[in-house]
């Protein structure tokens, strides 16, 4: 299991809407702290997630599941985009493809633009999903630019969401600055993964 690792500054978390979630996953624990270790997560086997192929559809535990032609993980398998299903007390799926952006950017790269245009547009028609947007920077630049640059990341797909007609009380923003890396910040690439968005959707249980 990872755990995000905070230095000497705690990330830069912005919150916002209403939604479905229920009450107690918006405490502290959940969204408003990176957890330090096993002991301060709400959910612990939340981090034991099953990542799901484009090739099917399988359960937290990698149970195969029936097929749902209008379920969210059915979508995403037909669009290609790779998912893990996170076991716990409330269904929550995190994508595994994550929206990118150039140095010092949070303006959408176009390829991640297109799917998320795509991921928007079923949103909108399906009621009972709320969305999180986690935003990140790599190490290039202050620490304090990369906090607000994290913050303006997350936002910046939140608004493409609601162009896309997404109702803006069922998104939720966050931001982490450069604290948790996917990749190495040493190399072109690894930055490159670094400046990215992800997104993860909280399931109604009526969903």
């Amino acid at each position: 299991m990872r755990f995000l690792a905070i230095g000497l500054t705690t990330a830069v978390l912005a919150l916002s809407g209403c939604g479905t979630v229920p009450t107690d996953m918006l405490t502290r624990d959940m969204l408003l702290i990176a957890p330090q270790d096993e002991s301060e997560l709400l959910h612990p086997e939340w981090g034991d997630a099953t990542i799901v192929a484009r090739s099917g559809v399988q359960g937290p535990y990698g149970e195969k599941n029936a097929y749902q032609p209008h379920s969210l993980e059915s979508f995403l398998a037909k669009h290609n985009l790779d998912y893990e299903v996170l076991p716990g007390g409330y269904k929550m799926i995190r994508l595994t493809d994550t929206i990118k952006f150039q140095t010092g950017s949070s303006q959408i790269s176009n390829q991640s633009s297109y799917w998320l245009q795509t991921i928007g547009r079923y949103i909108a028609s399906q009621p009972g999903i709320d969305i999180v947007i986690d935003g990140h920077a790599d190490s290039t630049g202050a620490m304090q630019f990369n906090d607000s640059l994290s913050v303006k990341r997350a936002e910046a797909v939140k608004q493409q969401l609601v162009r896309n007609h997404v109702n803006k009380q069922m998104i939720f923003t966050r931001g982490y600055g450069e604290s948790a890396p996917a990749c190495s910040n040493a190399t072109a690439s690894g930055k490159a993964c670094n400046r990215r968005a992800e997104l993860r959707f909280i399931l109604s249980t009526d969903y």
